[in-house]
C-alpha cells in the first residue's frame, strides 16, 4: 500500500514506552498550524479513536488505539494528515510490509482449508512434556481474527521462517487439529482453522499460552498448553517429588507464611529441601506464577546468599495480592520445565494448611 503524496505524512516506529504516548515529529507540526491541537483523531478501519494531544505528544487514548491493534516493537506507522486534527493510519509490520495485505492473505487461505482426517505420529504420544522447543505468548485481540503471529526468533531458530506447510497441533484434551503455518512478510503465522481450534479451547484476550514441538519435520507436530487454565488440569512432570499423604493433590508444594523479609527485600524464599528435591536449586530462570485469579505472572527464580528463590517480580505479584507478614500460603509446583509454572494459594486457611501437613 502506498500512502499518496498529496497528503502530508509522517512516519513512526514503535520504540520502547510507545504504550504511554507517541510524539509527533516536530517538523510535522508545520501542517498543524490553526488547528486546534487539545486532541486529535485516528482512524483505521473505518473506526475512529478520539486521541488526547499534550504539546505534540499522543496521550490519553493512543493506550487504547496500540492495544486494540496489537502494536508491537519494530512496527512501523504512517500517519496521513486528513485535515483539521484527523490522521489516517496504517500499520506496516518488523519488515515494513503492510499487515494488513498479510492478514488478507491468511484469511484467503484460510477459505480453502480442507477439515483434517489423519491421526499425529506414536511419537507424539510418548514425547516428555515440555521437553523441546517451545514458546509462550499472550492471546491478543488480533488473536480473534483467525490467526496466530508466531515470535520470529522462535520461527527463524526452528526452521519455520518461509513455510507454507500443514501444521498438527494437539491440545491438552488429545484432541488433534489440522491447521497451517503461513509466511507472509517475512512473519509466519499459524492459520487454517485457528478459530475453532480458538474457540474449542476456550481461549480468551489475555490468556497465556504455551506451543511445543514435537517433531519439525514436511508437516510439523506441536503440542498446546493453556496455562491460564485451573492447576488441577494441568498434566504435572514426573519429577521428583513428595506426595501429600491426603492422596488429594499430586504436585508438589510446601506451605509456610509470609515472613517480613519478603517485604522489606522484595523476594520470596523457598525451604531449601523443596527447592532440591524438585530440582530448583541450581536454576536461574524465569517462572510462570499463577494466582487464585488465574493471572500469570513472569517473576525470576535465583540464588540470594545462601538462599534460593523468586529473587524478582516478587513485589508486583505480592502487592497484587494483598498480601501480608502473617499470611498462610500454599505453593504447588505444576511443571518443572525450561519454564516452570507454579501455583501460589494466598492467605491460604491455617487449619487446612495444618490438615495437609499432618
Amino acid at each position: 500500500m502506498k500512502v499518496r503524496p498529496v497528503k502530508p505524512h509522517f512516519f513512526k516506529p514503535i520504540q520502547p514506552g510507545f504504550k504511554h504516548a507517541l510524539k509527533i515529529p516536530v517538523g510535522f507540526l508545520k501542517y498543524l498550524k490553526g488547528y486546534k491541537k487539545e486532541h486529535a483523531i485516528l482512524r483505521k478501519d473505518g473506526k475512529k479513536w478520539l486521541v488526547k494531544v499534550n504539546g505534540y505528544q499522543l496521550e490519553e487514548g493512543w493506550g487504547k488505539f496500540a492495544e486494540e491493534h496489537d502494536l508491537q516493537l519494530g512496527d512501523m506507522l504512517v500517519f496521513r494528515h486528513e485535515g483539521n486534527m484527523e490522521f489516517e493510519v496504517t500499520i506496516f509490520d518488523s519488515s515494513h510490509c503492510d499487515r494488513e495485505y498479510a492478514e488478507y492473505m491468511l484469511d484467503e487461505e484460510e477459505a480453502n482449508n480442507v477439515e483434517f482426517k489423519d491421526k499425529p505420529s506414536a511419537e507424539a504420544d510418548t514425547h516428555n512434556p515440555f521437553g523441546q522447543s517451545h514458546f509462550l505468548c499472550t492471546v491478543r485481540p488480533y488473536c480473534l481474527k483467525g490467526y496466530l503471529c508466531i515470535p520470529t526468533r522462535f520461527a527463524a531458530e526452528n526452521g519455520l521462517t518461509n513455510k507454507n506447510c500443514g501444521l498438527i497441533i494437539r491440545d491438552e484434551r488429545q484432541r488433534s487439529w489440522n491447521l497451517r503455518l503461513y509466511t507472509s512478510c517475512s512473519r509466519v503465522y499459524i492459520g487454517g482453522i485457528w478459530g475453532e481450534f480458538r474457540v474449542a479451547n476456550d481461549l480468551k484476550v489475555g490468556d497465556r499460552i504455551m506451543f511445543e514441538i514435537v517433531t519439525n519435520g514436511e508437516k510439523p507436530i506441536w503440542k498446546f498448553h493453556d496455562i491460564s487454565i485451573k492447576p488441577s488440569d494441568m498434566i504435572p512432570l514426573n519429577a521428583q517429588v513428595s506426595t501429600p499423604t491426603s492422596g488429594d493433590n499430586d504436585l508438589p508444594y510446601f506451605i509456610s507464611t509470609i515472613k517480613p523479609y519478603s517485604i522489606k527485600k522484595s523476594v520470596l524464599y523457598f525451604p531449601l529441601d523443596f527447592a532440591k528435591s524438585n530440582g530448583l536449586i541450581n536454576r536461574k530462570c524465569e517462572m510462570i506464577l499463577k494466582d487464585e485469579a488465574q493471572r500469570s505472572w513472569s517473576v525470576w527464580l535465583g540464588r540470594d546468599a545462601h538462599h534460593f528463590g523468586i529473587i524478582r517480580g516478587w513485589t508486583k505479584f505480592r502487592a497484587a495480592n494483598c498480601l501480608q507478614v502473617g499470611d498462610v500460603y500454599k505453593f504447588e509446583l505444576i511443571t518443572n520445565a525450561k519454564i516452570p509454572i507454579a501455583y501460589f494459594r494466598c492467605k491460604y486457611s491455617a487449619e487446612v494448611a495444618k490438615r495437609e501437613d499432618h
